[in-house]
């Protein structure tokens, strides 16, 4: 007959045979999400950062575990239409309050034409409601409207910016600043993962959705302006913003409806961050889509975050909006 073990004899026995569990699990959870995030196949571009989501889920994969703060450039253009809607909304049909522009507005346009800046025509005493101040900013990237909007609605730059910030803060976005209205300085700065979800409350404001689906517009003095997104209305994207200049390098906030194999439908919503030129991210930008499409469901199961690459630093691009 066996004697039976004594305590002291047993804790070591526990102790090791809890170890192995412990160690079994976690191996077969890495490999369960190791598989999980092979499968996803996202086609990241080879300059720059990336990240995708989608309106339904939120964030669902970044191209770098380690993302760094880069300039937006125009991109800050959808943080300010945020902000302007919140200050002061409109419903769909409603063009808003009417400002007057100032000969301290076209002291701004020509600062803006002096370095390079984008910018649409404007004469002192034209009119120009909320609505087409909108359009002007985010369908052509208007940076003088930018700050004119900035300016009446909010009463002065400062103000702006201060109220931008403790916006970004309710919505949890803590690595975006906000230095300018408009994104020409190169200190207004997030981070993609920061810029998906942007582009998602972007999306779900009927206002802003419907002014960048827009492929062109009608406005005072300017007449017919077109938007510098030039993949607009291809591969099912609807908007949502450009941004590009010499620190930022060359950049797009998309997003494109989509309908899965089983009939579900979702609202995919990607950024590139610092590409090398226009061609090449709008390039970039297809791949990164049509890849999000294929595993579209597998996406949506997947961790956020699940899927990360190593991003090269951008180059510098000449255009500037």
């Amino acid at each position: 007959m066996m004697k039976p073990m004594s305590i002291k004899k047993i804790i070591p026995v526990l102790i090791i045979t809890l170890t192995c569990i412990g160690f079994l699990a976690h191996r077969f959870s890495s490999v369960d999400r190791n598989e999980t995030s092979s499968r996803l196949q996202l086609v990241w571009p080879a300059v720059g950062q990336a990240a995708v989501g989608s309106v339904e889920d939120g964030l669902l994969a970044s191209s770098s575990a380690d993302e760094k703060l880069r300039p937006t450039a125009s991109i800050a253009k959808v943080i300010t239409a945020l902000a302007v809607m919140e200050k002061q909304p409109l419903k769909p049909g409603q063009e808003g309050q009417t400002y007057t522009i100032t000969r301290n507005n076209i002291e701004g346009l020509n600062a803006y034409i002096s370095e390079g800046g984008s910018v649409l025509p404007i004469l002192a005493g034209m009119r120009l409601t909320q609505y087409q101040a909108l359009q002007r900013m985010l369908i052509a990237s208007d940076n003088t409207v930018a700050d004119i909007l900035a300016e009446r609605i909010f009463g002065s730059k400062e103000a702006y910016l201060l109220y931008a910030r403790i916006m970004l803060q309710r919505m949890g976005l803590s690595r975006t600043i906000v230095a300018d209205a408009s994104g020409f300085n190169p200190a207004t700065m997030s981070t993609p993962s920061e810029l998906v979800s942007i582009g998602i409350a972007a999306l779900k404001n009927p206002v802003i959705a419907r002014i960048v689906a827009q492929q062109q517009a009608q406005t005072p003095v300017a007449g017919t302006i077109k938007n510098t997104n030039q993949l607009l209305g291809t591969d099912g994207i609807i908007g949502i913003k450009t941004g590009t200049t010499s620190k930022a390098g060359s950049c797009l906030l998309f997003a494109a409806g989509y309908t899965a194999k089983d009939g579900q439908k979702g609202t995919i919503v990607g950024v590139i961050m610092g590409d090398t030129n226009h061609s090449i991210l709008y390039s970039d930008t297809r791949d990164l889509l049509a890849s999000a499409k294929q595993c579209f469901g597998m996406v949506r199961e997947a961790n956020r975050g699940d899927v990360v690459t190593h991003s090269p630093e951008p180059d510098k691009a000449p255009l500037k909006h």
